[in-house]
């Protein structure tokens, strides 16, 4: 059976809330979003976290480096049964400058999700650029 409308926009409410953190929330907020044993990974960066204390460190490096950035997703798909769900969303960042914004980035994003006690999580997801 296919996930019902009210875990759609569940799913959906969390790829929006994934961005909203990554720009302005604490990175201790990504512990809300992804699974203990979580993966984040960009290849074409050669970067890969494993666990979440790994990818809290990365998004406060991000942070410091990255000041500025907006992240917008569109054209999401969700896919799932149960308890698991993959999705898809392009994505492009936005790099707020102080006299103007130039798009520092575009790609995908491709999600493995899990749904626990607390709600649906990010349990892989691979940043795709270009």
């Amino acid at each position: 059976m296919s996930l019902e409308i009210t875990e759609r926009l569940a799913i959906e409410n969390l790829l929006n809330r994934y961005c909203h953190c990554a720009d302005y929330d604490p990175p201790e907020s990504m512990r809300e979003l992804f699974t203990a044993d979580a993966v984040f990974e960009i290849p074409a960066m050669s970067i890969r976290c494993e666990g979440i204390d790994n990818i809290i460190a990365f998004f406060r490096s991000s942070r410091e480096v990255n000041a500025g950035a907006r992240h917008v997703i569109s054209n999401v798909l969700i896919e799932g049964e149960g308890r698991a769900a993959n999705s898809s969303a392009y994505l492009q960042v936005i790099q707020t400058h102080g006299e103007g914004n130039s798009i520092a980035a575009v790609g995908r994003y491709v999600d493995q999700l899990h749904r626990d006690a607390g709600g649906w999580r990010l349990k892989h997801r691979t940043v795709v650029i270009g």
